[in-house]
This record gives C-alpha cells, structure tokens and sequence, in this order.
C-alpha cells in the first residue's frame, strides 16, 4: 500500500503521524483506531514517505545502479555486477570522506612509521610494509567505515550469499 495515500486518509481522519527512526509517532481521536492499524501494518511504506531521501543519499543510490547497470551489460550475473558495483561505490566513498592519517602514522596500527619501509596508497595513508596486518586491518577499516556511511544514507549492500563465489 502507498505510504503518501495512508498519511492522506490519516490526515484526513485527524490523525497526526510522525517518523522517530524507524518507529511512528500517531496522535489523534480514538474512533480512528483502524486507520492506525492501517498505519502499523504498512509502516516501513509509511517511514518511508514521512523521511525525505537527502540529495547526498539519492547521489549514492544513482551511482549504485547505475555501477550496477555497468558492470551487468549483459556479460555477468546481476548479483555479481552488484558486488562489483558495491565494492566500486564504498572505494568512492573512502576516497571522498575516508579518513587521513598524518604520513608518519602507520593508518593501520596507528603507531609511528619511523625509518621503517612503508607503503603509500593511493588515498595518501601510509602503512607499514611489515607485518602485512597493517594493510588488512586498515582495508577492513576503511571499509567498514564506507559501508556504516553508505547504510545510514539508506544503500543496502548487495545480498553476498546469493551470489557467492
């Protein structure tokens, strides 16, 4: 059911509906306890409507299916150019908003990288060479990082076990 109709017969039997996260707010006369019903079975369509999608989380959406839409060009399965287009997106997002370490920090374990051999990456983090935890543990990082910010904008990553290698 359409969340913007609901809130219009809500409206329209008194009702005063709001979104607090992922729950609704409902304020009005009791002899319109079925329209409430109506709004509790279709919540998520009813959140939905009530929380405008920001500029910042459309951009990101489009760029995800659009990615997606890419890497598919009929040559691979569509979970798997989902993947594709996840991994592409959260790379963007790192390389925009990712956090920077100073040079003579390691961005993987944190202390200093001294006369030690390091490795420049792309984004301008240094990690040390050695041990190769710091690499893993600052990919793991950065990632998690991008995924946090691109789930709170409303993305879902692809589902990893439908399409997994």
């Amino acid at each position: 059911m359409d969340g913007v109709a609901l809130l219009k017969r809500a409206r329209d039997a008194g009702l005063r509906v709001e979104a607090a996260g992922d729950k609704l707010l409902i304020r009005g006369p009791k002899q319109a306890e079925p329209i409430v019903k109506l709004l509790a079975e279709h919540k998520a369509e009813v959140v939905a409507a009530l929380t405008p999608e920001t500029n910042e989380a459309r951009r990101w959406r489009e760029r995800f299916t659009a990615r997606t839409f890419e890497w598919y060009g009929g040559k691979r399965e569509w979970q798997k150019a989902k993947q594709f287009a996840w991994g592409e997106i959260l790379n963007e997002w790192h390389t925009l908003h990712g956090r920077r370490w100073p040079a003579w920090q390691c961005a993987g374990c944190g202390k200093l990288i001294g006369g030690l051999e390091a490795l420049n990456l792309p984004d301008g983090n240094r990690v040390h060479f050695e041990p190769i935890d710091c690499l893993i543990g600052f990919g793991q990082r950065w990632r998690s990082d991008a995924q946090a910010a691109l789930l709170s904008l409303g993305l879902k990553p692809p589902d990893v076990e439908a399409g997994r290698p």
